[in-house]
C-alpha cells in the first residue's frame, strides 16, 4: 500500500469528529487545574494520541485478525480482571486497577469492548446455521456473566451495568425474541430484593439518596447538589472559560472524571452543552452509517452494539450529574479524564472504521 492510498483508508472525517469532542474535555480539563496543563490536559492529550495512532492500526488491518482475536481478547480481559483481586490497586475502596508501574490501566474499560467483540463474533458464527434456545441464549448469557460479575465484585456497580446492558443489545439485534427480553425483565424485577443483599452499603447508600436529593444536602447528596448549582449558574452562555466559580473553588468533587459535565455547564452554559450534544450525535449517527454499510454480520452488529453502548454510557453520567439516575461512577465518554476510557473508546471506533473499510469482506468463508 503506498502513501496515497494509504491515507486515502483513513477516515478522517471521522477522526476529526473525535479529536472535536475529546478536544472539549482537554480544555475542560485545562480550565478544573486553574489554567494549567498538570495534571491533567497534558495526560490527556498524549493519550488521545496514542488513541488515534490504535484506531488508524486497527482501522487498516484486515479484519479476519479482529474477528480470530475477538475469543482470545475476551479471555485476555477476563484474566486481567482477575489479576486486579490479587495485584490490584485499591482506590477509594476498589480495586479495579492494575498498576504496571509505568501506567495504570481498568481491565474493565478493554473488556467493555471485547465482551461485545466476542458476541458479535459468536452471533455471525451461527447467522447461517439452524440453532436452538442453548445456543441462542445460554452460551451468550455465560460470555456476558463472566465479566460482569467479576467487576460487580471488584466492586464497580456502575461498568458492571453498562456491560450487562451492552450484551442485552447485542442479543436483541440478534434476533432474541422479544418476549424473551420481558420474561426475564419480570424475572429481574421478581429478584431485585435478592440482588439487592449483593450490594455494597455506599452502593445501597447511593440508590437510597438518590429518591431523596433534597436532604443531606452536605454529606451523601453533596455531590449532586453542587452539580446541579453549578449547571444551573451557567445559564445559557455560561460564565466564561476559566470563570466557573464552582470548579475554581473545588465545590463540584471529582470534575475531572465523573462530573467533568457540570464544568461545561457551568462555563460555557446551555450552549455549550448543545454544541457537545449535536457532536455526540453527529459521532453516533456516522458510527451507525459505518456499520450499517458493511455486508458482514459480524461489524454490523459489533458496530451498532457499541454505539449503543457508547450512547448508554453518555447518558448514564449526563443522567447522574444531573440527578436522574443514582451516581454510578461512570465517566463521560471521550470527555472526562481516565486512559484505560479514552484509549478503549478510540479502539472501539477503530474496529468500527475496519469493518466499513472491509464491508465487502466474506467473513463466514474464514
Amino acid at each position: 500500500m503506498n502513501l496515497i492510498n494509504f491515507l486515502h483508508k483513513i477516515n478522517w472525517f471521522f477522526i476529526l469528529l473525535l479529536l472535536s469532542i475529546s478536544s472539549i474535555g482537554v480544555a475542560l480539563l485545562y480550565s478544573v487545574a486553574g489554567g494549567s496543563w498538570d495534571p491533567w490536559a497534558l495526560n490527556q492529550i498524549i493519550r488521545i494520541f496514542i488513541g488515534v495512532i490504535l484506531l488508524i492500526f486497527i482501522s487498516l488491518i484486515n479484519i479476519k485478525f479482529c474477528y480470530k482475536l475477538a475469543d482470545p481478547f475476551y479471555l485476555f480481559s477476563i484474566f486481567l480482571i482477575c489479576l486486579t483481586f490479587f495485584l490490584g490497586k485499591e482506590v477509594s475502596g476498589a480495586t479495579r486497577w492494575l498498576d504496571l508501574y509505568f501506567f495504570s490501566f481498568q481491565p474493565a474499560e478493554i473488556a467493555k469492548i471485547f465482551v461485545i467483540l466476542a458476541l458479535a463474533k459468536y452471533f455471525h458464527s451461527i447467522k447461517f446455521q439452524s440453532y436452538d434456545v442453548k445456543q441462542k441464549i445460554f452460551f451468550p448469557l455465560l460470555i456476558l456473566f463472566v465479566p460482569v460479575i467479576l467487576i460487580f465484585n471488584q466492586p464497580d456497580l456502575g461498568t458492571a451495568l453498562i456491560i450487562f446492558f451492552s450484551g442485552i443489545i447485542v442479543l436483541f439485534l440478534s434476533g432474541v425474541q422479544i418476549k424473551t427480553f420481558i420474561l426475564s425483565g419480570i424475572g429481574g424485577l421478581i429478584s431485585l430484593p435478592i440482588l439487592w443483599t449483593f450490594l455494597k452499603d455506599y452502593q445501597k447508600s447511593r440508590i437510597i439518596n438518590f429518591f431523596d436529593q433534597q436532604s443531606n444536602t452536605l454529606g451523601a447528596n453533596y455531590h449532586i447538589t453542587q452539580s446541579k448549582i453549578a449547571l444551573g449558574s451557567g445559564g445559557f452562555f455560561g460564565k466564561g472559560f476559566l470563570e466557573g466559580s464552582q470548579s475554581n473553588l473545588n465545590f463540584i468533587p471529582e470534575m475531572e472524571t465523573d462530573f467533568i459535565f457540570s464544568v461545561l455547564g457551568e462555563e460555557f452554559g446551555f450552549l455549550g452543552i448543545l454544541f457537545l450534544f449535536f457532536l455526540y450525535f453527529i459521532l453516533i449517527c456516522w458510527s451507525i452509517r459505518l456499520s450499517l454499510d458493511s455486508k458482514n454480520y459480524f461489524s454490523k452488529i459489533f458496530g451498532i452494539s457499541f454505539t449503543a453502548s457508547f450512547f448508554l454510557v453518555i447518558f448514564t453520567n449526563i443522567g447522574m450529574v444531573t440527578g436522574i439516575v443514582p451516581v454510578v461512577g461512570v465517566p463521560l465518554p471521550l470527555c472526562s479524564y481516565g486512559g484505560s476510557a479514552i484509549i478503549a473508546n478510540f479502539v472501539g471506533f477503530g474496529i468500527i472504521l475496519n469493518g466499513y473499510n472491509y464491508r465487502d469482506f466474506k467473513l463466514h468463508n474464514i
